[in-house]
């Protein structure tokens, strides 16, 4: 199997940056495409009327859905990745419909996210990200454990 393009999700969490070191290791050692791609989860706006505070609000989420996709260019930057090797994307749905979906038109050859590794009852009524699209993913996923070397 050879690697050409990587995909990783971010959040833009703290925990992410153990993925982003997996991430850069592989992408060294395969030289390949990375594709970071934050996804704007517009889901939570549907049962929310939308009036100017909501729309203002969804502006202030899509900037920073920008800057963590921007900031996640520059640390893989940092850590000796080419510049014209990154390509940074904001989407916006469904997190894991839309990584699926960016996926399977991009010809991604491998994911890498991570996980929180939360339990019980918290993964229950939060959901987990990382597990929809591993289900649903039709190529290899690597899933970090944040904090974890």
């Amino acid at each position: 199997m050879e690697y050409k393009h990587i995909l990783i999700g971010t959040d833009g969490s703290e925990l992410i940056e153990t993925v982003y070191e997996h991430c850069a290791y592989l992408t060294r050692l395969t030289n390949t495409t990375l594709h970071i791609v934050y996804v704007l989860d517009i889901t939570a706006f549907a049962s929310v009327p939308i009036d100017s505070t909501w729309e203002n609000m969804y502006d202030v989420l899509l900037d920073e859905g920008r800057a963590i996709t921007e900031n996640a260019k520059k640390a893989f930057i940092s850590k000796g990745i080419d510049k014209s090797a990154v390509t940074t994307v904001v989407l916006e749905g469904h997190p894991s419909n839309e990584l699926n979906t960016y996926v399977e038109n991009n010809t991604i050859d491998l994911i890498v996210i991570g996980t929180h590794g939360r339990k019980g009852l918290d993964r229950l009524l939060i959901g987990s990200v990382a597990d929809k699209v591993i289900r649903e993913a039709k190529m290899p996923v690597l899933m970090v454990k944040s904090g974890t070397n």
